[in-house]
């Protein structure tokens, strides 16, 4: 009997390597080589075999645009392009509880009003359980909508090709397989098995695949990681579980922009899109306090505004804290740097504490000039006029320079009742009596606290 031959293979990056050891080469991370047993390769003749491929040059290529089809949910149609292609392949990916379940139950309750009939493939739940989320999230066409609860993905594609299903969505990629591999569920092996699989379905038939996958914090589970580069379009859920709100990003999208957000409200009736997110992350009756500001935080093509909040208090360790949420904690300490050289501040002995309000991320350097301000507020306990917005990136020379779609910042400002802009005196921005231009930190610093 032939001795089979085993593999490690790492969850995070998929590198296989001939013998364990405890960092990944590929990825630098730790434990995180799996032993898989290898697949016998097939011997391959020498000569070359098959059939005669077609060759063309690239005006012989025929374009069929095919119409997108709505989903019925505006805000996700917006966020891929304007629809649903055939044929085209969404991994979702999330932390477990995020609500990628119940969006993609709400998604196809949707579809069916116009397109039948859809497949829903659940290898995590029941039959009894999906019928049970689908009665609290009300959702209608069940008769729509065909139902298989099977881990087996083989036995469950052959059981739906006689319904020729327009649509299919598999939850979750982690706990389907296939009998052609000896891997376990949720192996590198199965789950990039079982993809290919699925995208040869969905291509073959021309019938759009929703993948669902889980993204853990500790990456136990090898996922989405792993099948970015085998998918159409990869949409991620963001957000705290604890949290009511949650932020579909696009982070690959071969018929549309990458970049884009949804945002989304968890109701006790599943995900409600949000059509203003400013409405939710701040508040049209401010008042002033230190160390808060209101920023415009671009996602995508969407500006939406968002509360940013400092303190600064004093310090009583040998090295004080900087603690940061939804900001990256190198660009603080830039900010915190800057002000200390040009702007005659002392941060040495305080305690830094900065955090995005709503669970946003502040990922693009036009809050730097919001940033600092609500740090010098806070440490001079002065508060930043309510109806003035600030916009700028800060560089380590103390200038002031601008950022991308001022205009448009500036119009989401002046929606929410905003009376004073203060911007970079290097914008292209025309000279109106609301648009204020700095040309440093210094002369930002004097203008906001005057």
């Amino acid at each position: 009997m032939a001795k089979l031959r085993t593999r490690y293979v790492c969850q995070s990056c998929g590198q296989s390597f001939p013998k364990w050891q405890g960092q990944c080469s590929g990825c630098s991370e730790w434990n995180t080589l799996a032993q898989e047993v290898e697949q016998a390769a097939r011997r391959v003749p020498a000569q070359l075999s098959g059939s005669l491929s077609i060759i063309q040059t690239l005006e012989e290529v025929d374009v069929e645009r095919a119409a997108r089809w709505p989903t019925g949910i505006d805000v996700f149609d917006e966020l891929i392009g304007g629809g649903l292609v055939p044929g085209g392949i969404t991994l979702i990916g999330g932390e477990p509880g995020v609500g990628k379940s119940t969006f993609m139950l709400q998604l196809i309750s949707r579809l069916g009003v116009t397109i039948k009939p859809l497949a829903y493939i659940s290898g995590e739940e029941s039959a009894t359980q999906i019928k049970l989320r689908a009665e609290r999230l009300r959702v209608g066409n069940g008769g729509d909508i065909i139902l298989v609860a099977e881990q087996n993905l083989d036995s469950a594609l052959n059981g739906l090709a006689s319904y020729l299903p327009r649509l299919l969505v598999v939850d979750s990629i982690q706990t389907v397989y296939t009998p052609q591999m000896e891997a376990t569920p949720g192996s590198v092996t199965q789950i990039r098995e079982c993809a290919a699989i699925l995208t040869k379905f969905g291509k073959d038939r021309g019938l759009p695949v929703f993948i669902v996958g889980h993204v853990t914090k500790d990456g136990a589970i090898a996922g989405p990681k792993i099948l970015e580069h085998i998918v159409d379009t990869v949409l991620y859920f963001e957000g705290e579980v604890s949290s009511n709100f949650r932020i579909l990003r696009v982070f690959k999208n071969r018929y549309g922009a990458t970049g884009e957000v949804a945002v989304f409200q968890m109701t006790d009736k599943g995900l409600s899109p949000v059509i203003n997110p400013s409405d939710l992350f701040i508040s049209r009756k401010r008042t002033d306090s230190p160390g808060v500001v209101v920023v415009p935080v671009l996602q995508g093509t969407r500006c939406i505004l968002t509360e940013l909040q400092a303190l600064v208090t004093q310090s009583f360790l040998a090295m004080p804290r900087r603690v940061v949420a939804g900001i990256d904690s190198n660009r603080l300490n830039l900010v915190i740097a800057v002000l200390e050289k040009h702007g005659g501040m002392k941060f040495y002995n305080r305690d830094v504490f900065a955090n995005v309000a709503g669970g946003l991320k502040l990922s693009e350097p036009g809050g730097d000039l919001g940033l600092a301000m609500a740090l010098a507020g806070s440490l001079d306990d002065r508060p930043v006029p309510s109806d003035m917005l600030l916009i700028g990136e800060v560089t380590l020379a103390g200038e002031i320079r601008p950022v991308s779609q001022a205009a448009r910042r500036i119009a989401e400002g002046r929606r929410f009742g905003f009376k004073r802009f203060v911007v970079s005196s290097a914008s292209e921005l025309p000279d109106e009596k609301d648009i204020i231009k700095v040309a440093s930190l210094r002369e930002a610093l004097r203008t906001v606290f005057a």
